[in-house]
């Protein structure tokens, strides 16, 4: 794919993940929201970023950031629910 081109189409996966995830949050199935957000910040690294090609560490790292994220607010709200 060519490189204009590539940002195009990742463009149209991050607006079609964007509205999977506002209809997703609408319905209530957060857990699915979150799941989007950690492949949209994948998209945006691969795609965006074009760390495609780029180092298995800076990838990891970029990536890995979203995934820490979505696993702090996993464990807010389960140590929440058993909480309260």
């Amino acid at each position: 794919m060519g490189g204009s081109l590539g940002v195009v189409v990742c463009w149209a996966v991050l607006v079609a993940l964007s509205v999977g995830t506002v209809l997703t949050g609408a319905s209530g199935l957060w857990g699915v929201v979150l799941g989007l957000a950690v492949v949209k910040g994948w998209v945006i690294v691969d795609g965006f970023m074009e760390l495609r090609h780029g180092p298995w560490g800076w990838r990891l790292a970029m990536v890995g950031w979203g995934v820490v994220i979505v696993g702090g607010i996993l464990v807010a709200v389960v140590m929440s629910t058993w909480a309260g």
